[in-house]
């Protein structure tokens, strides 16, 4: 037990409240009301020992005071309950605020059991000092009020494993957040990389293809004009079509996300990739998705552009389907396209950054294709209930998708 202002917890500063007041009740009753006799200040010496012994012994052993109050408590209220049931021939229910403080501090394990029994023992010690027949229900005080402060240890016990479990799911959450802030740098330098090769592959191999047919175009300008013109219309079509690339790619990497909403941000790629590829792109949104976090936002938009990237640039798609669908407890984004296919899922560079992304939110990735008939890539990420309902605040950095 320790001094009242170092507890913290009100339950046990109570306890000791309410233990004082005992004590002191008694000491009154015993000064007022009762007749002097020979042995009144043993009576208050054993008062004055069971009240400041078992509370001020860990003085100087501070770390083990609590472990040693209920035996103490024990000891001495239980010595001067016989002591005083002896001496004045009747029995008094002295024990019950002692016993239920014990209780309240006693610990789990075995030592908590046998206080019980020695509580329960000791009315029973009393009464055979006044005699048995004048056993009545003051018999069941030690057993009653020490087990109802067990009933409160064990509840505070449950409130602290509980603080401990809130305690280290706040360190456990902060962990995930660091981690996503590490997962999103490694992620915009991963982007960056897969553009800058994208952009070398793509724009520099056309560069070079222009500047070569200029080039030839230079030695058959005069000889044979019909052949230049001819010429100069390829050499259009190849830089137009470069610079519809250029473009996807500027999208890809442009902040357009901001706090759009998520169904809104989707149809604005699909609508942009469709203008910029001459590609049929239909969107659907099947019922109204959860506010997601950024994290998933950025995993399912790079996921789609990466999609509809592959559809055109190596499926050859002429029409593209988006369906965006909610669940209970994921959301479903899924590309359909109408290109030539493949017989075996390959997993290059690209997909494999979508299945990655996907992952690193407990999502998955599926991919079904057929020779000459289509592809299908299935996006899944979960969500969270909280989530689902709109109890999300707009700079969320959680990790899930949800």
């Amino acid at each position: 037990m320790l001094p009242l202002q170092n507890e913290t917890h009100w339950v046990y500063k109570a306890a000791q409240i309410t233990r004082i007041g005992w004590f002191i009740f008694h000491l009154l009753i015993m000064v007022v009301f009762l007749q002097p006799f020979q042995l009144d200040w043993l009576l208050l010496t054993l008062l004055f020992a069971a009240f400041l012994i078992p509370q001020w012994i860990g003085d100087w052993f501070s770390t083990s005071k609590r472990t040693n109050y209920p035996l103490l408590e024990l000891i001495f209220s239980g010595l001067f309950l016989i002591v005083a049931c002896s001496l004045l021939g009747k029995y008094s229910s002295f024990l019950a605020i002692p016993s239920l403080c014990a209780g309240i501090y006693s610990k789990a394990g075995r030592e908590r059991w046998f206080l019980w029994g020695g509580f329960t023992i000791v009315p029973f010690l009393a009464y055979t000092a006044i005699g048995i027949n004048e056993m009545g229900m003051g018999v069941i005080d030690g057993f009653f009020f020490f087990g109802v402060g067990i009933a409160v240890a064990k509840v505070l016990e449950a409130e602290k494993k509980t603080q401990l479990l809130l305690d280290e799911n706040r360190r456990q959450n902060q962990l995930l957040e660091e981690y996503a802030k590490q997962i999103e740098k490694v992620t915009l330098l991963e982007e960056r990389n897969r553009l800058a090769r994208d952009l070398h592959d793509t724009v520099g191999h056309t560069f070079t293809s222009v500047i070569m047919g200029l080039d030839a175009l230079s030695f058959i300008m005069d000889s044979s004009p019909q052949k230049a013109k001819e010429q100069v219309g390829r050499l259009r079509e190849v830089m137009s079509r470069s610079l519809d690339e250029t473009r996807t790619y500027i999208h890809q990497i442009s902040p357009n996300e901001g706090r759009e909403d998520f169904s809104t941000l989707l149809r604005k790629i699909a609508s942009e990739f469709a203008s910029h590829t001459k590609t049929s792109v239909i969107f659907k949104n099947l019922g109204t998705p959860a506010n997601i976090s950024f994290q998933g936002s950025t995993a399912l938009s790079r996921c789609l552009q990466e999609a509809l990237t592959n559809a055109v640039r190596h499926g050859q798609a002429k029409e593209i389907i988006i369906m965006l669908k909610q669940e209970p407890s994921q959301v479903i984004l899924t590309i359909i396209d109408n290109g030539i296919g493949m017989d075996k899922e390959k997993y290059g560079f690209g997909l494999n950054g979508m299945r990655e992304r996907l992952e690193a939110l407990q999502g998955e990735l599926t991919i079904e294709s057929k020779v000459e008939d289509g592809t299908v890539v299935t996006c899944f990420l979960p969500i969270r209930a909280e989530r689902k309902l709109g109890g999300i605040k707009q700079n969320d950095k959680s990790v899930d998708c949800g």
